[in-house]
């Protein structure tokens, strides 16, 4: 049997699946990712759970081809979704490190730092004070998510004890940040007005 337009030459599951995949750790690579194994795999993970990607992704590089004939997508309509999710993956990944960045390791309600400058002090109880003050008016979602992520929890980890998916979670991090860092800047700059 003759390979159809857009289907790998070689029913070789494994091997098409290897080679998928360092073509999409190599491309995660280049968009600047950490873990470009991780961020393939996450790609693909997330290709097999989307219901209109499914079907090609059997079909290209399943074990078996599947009866009914080839699906709605031709190889480079899913390579392309793959690229695409690859590339949500890896800005993900960058926006996690950036948060990493941009939250203090000590928790919201710890005690100032006792140190033996006064000033430091004072400086570092207030702030401690504006950023408790500004957290306790978020919303109960963004409150609740950002309280998880400082734990140490996964964007996974958060998703499932929540009951909401990686994507709503990536969602209410990145605008609780935002809206923490607005409100924040809106207390300073009245405080010093």
């Amino acid at each position: 049997m003759c390979p159809q337009a857009g289907q790998p030459s070689s029913r070789d599951p494994i091997a098409n699946y290897r080679r998928l995949v360092a073509a999409l750790a190599s491309r995660a690579a280049r968009l600047g990712s950490r873990d470009p194994e991780s961020a393939a795999q996450e790609a693909l993970r997330r290709s097999l759970e989307n219901r209109k990607s499914q079907p090609a992704v059997a079909y290209y590089f399943g074990e078996e081809s599947p009866a009914g004939g080839p699906p709605e997508w031709q190889l480079d309509q899913l390579l392309a979704w793959l690229h695409g999710v690859l590339q949500f993956v890896v800005r993900e990944e960058r926006s996690r490190v950036g948060f990493h960045r941009e939250l203090p390791a000590v928790s919201i309600s710890e005690p100032a730092d006792a140190s033996p400058n006064v000033l430091d002090g004072m400086i570092q109880r207030e702030t401690s004070a504006i950023m408790a003050n500004c957290f306790a008016t978020l919303d109960r979602d963004h409150r609740n998510v950002l309280t998880l992520r400082m734990d140490g929890l996964k964007y996974g980890e958060i998703a499932r004890r929540m009951g909401v998916n990686e994507n709503t979670v990536a969602t209410w991090v990145s605008r609780g940040m935002r809206e923490l860092g607005r409100r924040i800047r809106k207390q300073v700059d009245g405080r010093n007005g």
